[in-house]
């Protein structure tokens, strides 16, 4: 089955920010560090995130729309050599993230540092 395999891809729906209240906040220390963390060398600085503040629009709930987190793992000779030996999940994931595979939490965390969605969102829909 592997030498078959060229992709696997995972995915999640998270809402998205309303349009219509969407405003601007600085996130505490903490979640910036534990985006820093997550990114890794895809952090772009940013000083501020994206709310919902609750309107009409969107039912007072903040959010209005989807949008897909995705996490696509390109089988290559090593990644399908692991997979092969049976190799743990952790250490397959390893070699993929090695490889300049992004996971779902880091698509998800690249939405909210561009505003899309809450790190809220994301943590319900993709926490490991």
């Amino acid at each position: 089955l592997a030498s078959t395999i060229t992709a696997i891809v995972g995915q999640r729906v998270a809402r998205k920010i309303c349009p219509h209240c969407k405003k601007a906040y600085s996130p505490v220390p903490t979640i910036v560090d534990d985006i820093k963390k997550v990114l890794g060398k895809l952090w772009v600085p940013s000083t501020q995130l994206f709310k919902g503040a609750d309107c009409s629009e969107c039912a007072n709930t903040g959010y209005l729309g989807r949008v897909g987190i995705f996490e696509v793992l390109p089988i290559s000779e090593k990644v399908g050599r692991l997979v092969l030996e049976r190799a743990p999940t952790s250490e397959i994931e390893a070699e993929a993230v090695a490889e300049g595979m992004i996971t779902m939490k880091q698509d998800g965390y690249l939405k909210v540092v561009e505003g899309v969605t809450t790190i809220e969102e994301i943590l319900r829909v993709a926490q490991e």
